[in-house]
């Protein structure tokens, strides 16, 4: 087999995968699929399919990847400031929402199988980026203090908050939006002030 033919069959395997699990994840939404049966709907081993996605939260990322692209790649690698994260919203849960389905069984499927690390290193790296970006704003804050708001206005900002506000209580796409930004800015605020307090109590010392 030539390069050239090896290269095609992997790409038509990994194809062939993702395919399968897509084809489960519309149909079983929530309910998930196991890698066996990915591999049966394939015709290919359970361990053909490891080899390939080393992790079923791989194989799952891949399948959402096909269904929703762009979806695990919330890009705001380039923000430097809080309110820059707060302003770019708008782009972000507009495609959730064009792919709103598929993000809502994707989070049915996390949550209910406690697979809430569903994209890994990628997503922690996007953390730490924005992690960084806030503590650079907020310098004097006590580390516990900087860290519990942080996670608090990184879950607000995220397409989990965003369809839970659409679902739960029924929110247009606009106003779930709206809702998000005003709550985030409001912490911002707040976080100013303890920020400055903080500032201004160093410099008694």
């Amino acid at each position: 087999m030539t390069s050239d033919t090896a290269t095609r069959h992997t790409e038509a395997t990994r194809q062939a995968i993702v395919a399968a699990a897509a084809e489960l994840f519309v149909q079983r939404r929530s309910d998930g699929f196991s890698v066996q049966e990915v591999a049966d709907r394939a015709g290919l081993t359970h361990r053909t399919i490891y080899r390939y996605y080393p992790t079923r939260q791989e194989l799952i990322a891949a399948t959402v990847e096909q269904l929703a692209p762009g979806f695990g790649d919330e890009r705001f690698s380039e923000v430097s400031t809080v309110e820059e994260w707060i302003a770019g919203l708008g782009r972000l849960f507009t495609h959730t929402e064009a792919n709103f389905e598929v993000i809502r069984a994707l989070l049915g499927m996390a949550l209910g199988d406690g697979e809430l690390q569903m994209f890994g290193e990628d997503l922690r790296q996007r953390d730490t980026h924005r992690w960084h970006v806030f503590r650079r704003q907020f310098p004097n804050l006590p580390d516990d203090d900087a860290r519990t708001t942080f996670a608090s206005l990184r879950h607000l900002m995220s397409s989990t908050s965003y369809v839970l506000m659409r679902l739960r209580f029924g929110l247009s796409p606009a106003k779930a939006t709206e809702a998000i930004q005003v709550a985030a800015s409001q912490i911002i605020n707040e976080t100013v002030r303890r920020d400055n307090a903080a500032k201004r109590e160093r410099k008694k010392r």
